[in-house]
């Protein structure tokens, strides 16, 4: 039973922080955390990465990867490159523009979070749920 009740507080947490991201990528105001959100995270937080690397830590299709990897080039966003070794090999990178579009769609988020969490009862459901949820993965 204590499990059950462990999964169904990450559940809602899950549930609460994917409502605090909601809505802040232009291109799909309906979207939690949108394809080109998750693409532009992922790649910021490293120099470059691998098509496979990336389709695995963003949770999408190749071909859906390889069409949102097109749109945000397109857009200046991110960089296609081949490997200087290897020229069969491509990775991509974030662009100063790329950084100045996530920074936005971040501080409008940490706006949001701040708001939300502002009210001492969301706190700290929030709080509990993430107490459960470590000794859970602990």
């Amino acid at each position: 039973m204590k499990d059950l009740l462990m999964i169904k507080n990450i559940v809602s947490l899950t549930s609460r922080l994917q409502n605090l991201c909601e809505g802040f990528d232009d291109s799909k105001k309906t979207a939690l955390l949108s394809a080109k959100l998750k693409i532009l995270l992922e790649v910021s937080q490293h120099k470059k990465l691998s098509p496979g690397i990336l389709k695995n830590r963003v949770g999408l299709a190749k071909s859906n990867l390889a069409l949102a990897c097109n749109m945000l080039t397109k857009q200046g966003l991110i960089v296609k490159s081949k490997d200087e070794f290897d020229t069969r090999s491509i990775f991509y990178s974030i662009t100063s523009k790329g950084d100045e579009v996530l920074n936005q769609i971040l501080t409008k988020m940490k706006e949001n979070f701040e708001g939300e969490l502002a009210y001492k009862n969301n706190l700290k459901q929030i709080d509990e749920t993430v107490a459960d949820l470590l000794s859970c993965v602990s």
